[in-house]
């Protein structure tokens, strides 16, 4: 039986022909499952019943099942719990943002990984480490679900995060399929501009995605300011420690003319002082970027906290004397769960074990 989801348009036509079918039955069944997130052979109805009955035979569309919905009580936040076939486990977040009275602004943070190799001392996400990875069906799969539930209210995702659990670039094939997948007109259709690609830091893939040519936004996590703080938050800074990292980034506004985000977790008495805000700055002089300050979303695994308000407050006010561009996020899912890999890691029993 062959899986007719996460094949292109012209996979599609050369199915249908390889069948003794028409070419443009490609383009049906393209818009029938990215357009309209149908799933159900039977529902596609400008398709005959007798090829339907047919396809039935030789072919499936698959689904990731939704496992646990969590909605904040501002509902700015829904966090999903989906099943994979082999009963893997995955997150997906829904942020919703208000640009005015009468509109909200939508995104998805998605997943490309069932838990992580990196193992981050703040992340969820590698508490038992690294199961696979997502196949590119499986990270097109999470967006249009979600989708597919927000349609019943009129919504729609504006914009694609790919930071969920795992790291992106070390599931590099698969991901370049699927964003080519999510920003194609005739399906999903979100702008190459409304997705953003997040990294650790992978650096041979930094360089080697600056010749891709999606399009897309790049995303840091950068967390510190020296080697030696983010090497403790982060070890993969042990292989690509801060220097060759920012030489690749670098080398990826060279190649793409593109601003890049850092990011940057705010944890109380480890990398928060003003001095390091200073650090920041002067370290990141020259490139086109912006800092993206995040509350840390404690884990009871760890032993950190966040930074207060005020003392977040000041290290963004400390950053942008220098003529760097910074954002304060607001606070969201600490209620719902809402660091990656937590409400995974409750449901397979993780925090059982410390």
């Amino acid at each position: 039986m062959i899986d007719l989801k996460g094949k292109t348009e012209e996979e599609l036509s050369d199915f249908f022909i390889s069948t003794g079918e028409k070419s443009f039955r490609g383009k049906q069944l393209y818009q029938w499952i990215y357009y309209k997130k149908e799933s159900d052979l039977s529902q596609m109805t400008n398709i005959s019943k007798e090829l339907r009955e047919k396809l039935k035979k030789i072919a499936f569309i698959s689904d990731i099942k939704m496992l646990d919905r969590q909605i904040s009580e501002n509902r700015n936040t829904e966090k999903y719990l989906f099943e994979l076939s082999d009963r893997n486990l995955i997150e997906t977040v829904l942020m919703r943002y208000e640009e005015n009275h009468s509109s909200k602004r939508i995104t998805l943070c998605i997943s490309t990984q069932a838990g992580c190799a990196l193992k981050c001392s703040f992340c969820a996400s590698g508490l038992t480490g690294l199961v696979r990875n997502l196949t590119h069906v499986e990270i097109v799969d999470q967006v249009i679900q979600v989708q597919k539930l927000l349609s019943m209210s009129g919504e729609r995702i504006g914009n694609i995060v790919i930071m969920g659990i795992g790291e992106p670039l070390a599931n590099y094939d698969n991901l370049i399929k699927a964003v080519n997948m999510i920003k194609y007109s005739h399906g999903i259709g979100i702008g190459r501009k409304n997705i953003a690609i997040s990294t650790s830091g992978l650096v041979p893939a930094i360089k080697k995605l600056a010749h891709e040519g999606l399009g897309c936004k790049l995303a840091v996590s950068l967390h510190a300011y020296n080697n030696q703080i983010r090497s403790k938050l982060m070890p993969i800074n042990n292989t690509y420690p801060i220097e060759e990292l920012l030489e690749a980034c670098r080398y990826y506004q060279e190649v793409t003319d593109d601003r890049i985000t850092f990011e940057y977790v705010l944890i109380k008495g480890l990398n928060d002082n003003l001095s390091g805000a200073r650090k920041l700055a002067k370290m990141l002089k020259g490139l086109k970027c912006i800092i993206n300050l995040i509350p840390l979303n404690p884990v009871d695994h760890f032993p950190y906290s966040p930074a207060n308000i005020l003392t977040a407050q000041g290290f963004l006010m400390e950053i942008e004397k220098y003529g760097i561009n910074a954002t304060l996020r607001n606070e969201r899912g600490r209620s719902i769960d809402g660091a990656c890999g937590q409400l995974r890691a409750k449901h397979r029993g993780e925090f059982l074990t410390e």
